[in-house]
């Protein structure tokens, strides 16, 4: 080929490779911005939902004030409030209703899940007033609880959108993740906090003693409400240069847990004796309410820190964007401007001087040689020389940091998201690089395959988000308490597969009673509904010398795991080798 043609083919060439590498790099930025910017909307949806579940829990208050108030229908300076606080609540889900509507949420689970709360609340609200319009002696407790019970619906509606709306958040902008799961635990502890005290309302109003149901559900709350302080304070610890958020954490521990709390407890120990209280349901609130106002401020100050970020995050986002593309231009014209140089600094004397030689070498002496047009002709080759070197450096960087990508991709691929275990391609690749070196010494091993028992109940019952709770508290039990050098696996929906090397049939049936055991003492709260209790059964079987592969010996786990179903569930059954 003639170098003229040469020159172009390759110039053609670098230019397809410099544009395609440019614009695949605006293309990972721009795909960054848009999604710091859906990140931002995002927080800002979340906002406007940890809102209108605090204005439903504020609501409870002055209702369980009415509903204890001697006068039927409510002495009209607690009307008053109470109107004040649900035309707060109704604001802030009218507020809601127009993000969600903006955003193109209007049909999803999220807006589904509002409008489900909002009629829970109209319902609880009626219930409250047809409570609060009959004479004290005739309000029953039972119709008191249950409307409290209706109002609580609200929030529990709304805990579906909050998971979506806070899943979407840190999905979309993850920096803002610790701030954001701190403002989900204080929204979490203003509730239960709400919660606790609206237990007083029935014991209040009929000046009678807590009943045992109410003094079990206190101190369940009172259990929860720790919790939920724990998690918070270890949450805003992990940012010591967050001053604010700091003073906020403080003002609620002192607040909160240092004046309202011991309230609780001392009206705790009045209900269990003779339930002569000198405070009735709205006093309660009174003193009560405004004490959780600082769980609310730490919430805020902890939203605003990640609104702060993602707008930061957005804003160099944008930049990048900017300054990628402007970068891009740029570097198109620079090698434009190259080529150009080369070709009429470098080529075209070479093709001079080519026809030149060929011209003497035919003989052809009448051709006079052309007068050097540049002195530096070799030193521009060789430049251009160092400058294909150097894209073709970028060019090696790029590839060696795809394929990093690729292994990364790889090794993601063979690991459950859920459980954090290895999936079922994961555990071929590691179970069968141990099982020729095992075989080839000698050595047992021994397969566990278990299934946790009723788990599409659990699902059906408490829901997907609870099952996936239950395969991850299984998951990490089972990491706990496996033998270092074990495989443990999720080998599919609820099922799960163990390989235990070193290990006989009677040693590998031991550590399987001892995982079935462990996996039936996990007991798992699933809020108003109770407690969920998770058992699995199990079957083992022992890799024999003509096992070239695991197939048969995981055939022979599967039988003795369905042996296992027959026989009851939560047993283990191993594979009986005569």
């Amino acid at each position: 080929m003639r170098l003229h043609r040469l020159f172009w083919l390759v110039c053609l060439l670098l230019a397809v490779t410099v544009l395609v590498l440019s614009a695949h790099i605006v293309a990972i930025e721009w795909e960054r911005a848009d999604r710091a910017s859906r990140g931002l909307e995002a927080i800002e949806r979340l906002r406007h939902m940890l809102v209108a579940a605090e204005m439903a829990s504020r609501e409870r208050g002055p209702s369980n004030g009415l509903m204890g108030d001697r006068v039927p229908g409510g002495d009209p300076e607690r009307v008053a409030r109470l109107n004040e606080a649900r035309a707060r609540t109704d604001a802030a889900f009218h507020t809601l209703e127009q993000a969600l509507d903006v955003s193109g949420h209007r049909r999803d689970d999220v807006s589904a899940a509002v409008r489900q709360a909002a009629r829970d609340l109209a319902a609880g609200r009626d219930e409250i007033g047809r409570i609060a319009r009959l004479p004290r002696a005739e309000r029953r407790p039972d119709d008191i609880t249950a409307a409290i019970g209706r109002m609580f619906l609200v929030i529990e509606d709304l805990s579906l959108g909050l998971t979506r709306l806070m899943n979407e958040a840190q999905a979309a902008y993850p920096r803002a993740s610790d701030a954001l799961s701190g403002a989900r635990i204080a929204a979490e502890l203003r509730e239960q906090a709400g919660r606790l005290g609206s237990q007083f309302t029935v014991a209040l109003t009929a000046r009678q003693p807590l009943r045992d149901s109410e003094r079990i559900e206190i101190e369940r709350l009172r259990g929860r409400v720790e919790q939920l302080r724990q998690l918070l304070v270890q949450r805003t610890a992990a940012a010591p240069e967050r001053t604010a958020i700091h003073g906020a954490t403080h003002v609620m521990l002192s607040r909160y847990f240092g004046s309202a709390m011991p309230f609780v407890e001392a009206l705790t120990v009045r209900g269990r004796s003779d339930g002569n209280y000198d405070i009735d349901a709205a006093g309660f609130a009174a003193r009560y309410v405004p004490d959780m106002d600082a769980i609310v401020e730490l919430r805020d100050v902890l939203l605003d820190q990640a609104l702060s970020e993602a707008r930061v995050g957005a804003v160099e986002a944008r930049t990048a964007l900017f300054w990628i593309s402007g970068g891009g231009l740029a570097a198109l014209g620079l090698l434009g401007l190259t080529l150009w140089v080369v070709h009429h600094r470098v080529v075209r004397p070479l093709e001079e001087t080519t026809e030149l030689i060929v011209a003497i070498a035919r003989g052809d002496l009448d051709r006079t040689v052309p007068e050097p047009r540049h002195r530096d002709e070799v030193a521009d080759v060789l430049r251009a020389i160092g400058v294909l070197r150097e894209n073709s450096v970028a060019r090696r960087a790029l590839e060696d940091e795809r394929q990093r990508l690729v292994e990364q991709l790889r090794d993601q691929s063979n690991t459950d998201f859920l459980t954090c275990l290895p999936n079922r391609r994961g555990f071929f690749t590691l179970a069968e690089r141990q099982l020729p070196n095992l075989q080839r010494h000698g050595y047992p091993a021994a397969i566990a395959l278990f299934d946790i028992d009723h788990f599409k109940q659990v699902n059906d019952t408490w829901g997907h988000a609870l099952g996936d709770a239950v395969l991850g508290e299984v998951a990490r039990r089972c990491q706990l308490h496996c033998r270092r050098g074990d495989v443990i696996a999720r080998y599919g929906g609820e099922e799960f597969i163990l390989l235990m090397p070193h290990c006989d049939l009677a040693s590998a049936t031991q550590q399987a009673e001892r995982l079935r055991a462990e996996i039936e003492s996990t007991v798992l709260e699933a809020g108003d509904a109770g407690v969920v209790k998770v058992t699995a059964s199990f079957g083992v079987a022992e890799c024999r010398l003509q096992d070239d592969t695991l197939d048969p010996v995981i055939a022979r786990a599967d039988e003795c795991l369905y042996r296992a179903k027959r026989q009851g569930r939560n047993r283990v059954v191993a594979h009986d080798a005569g």
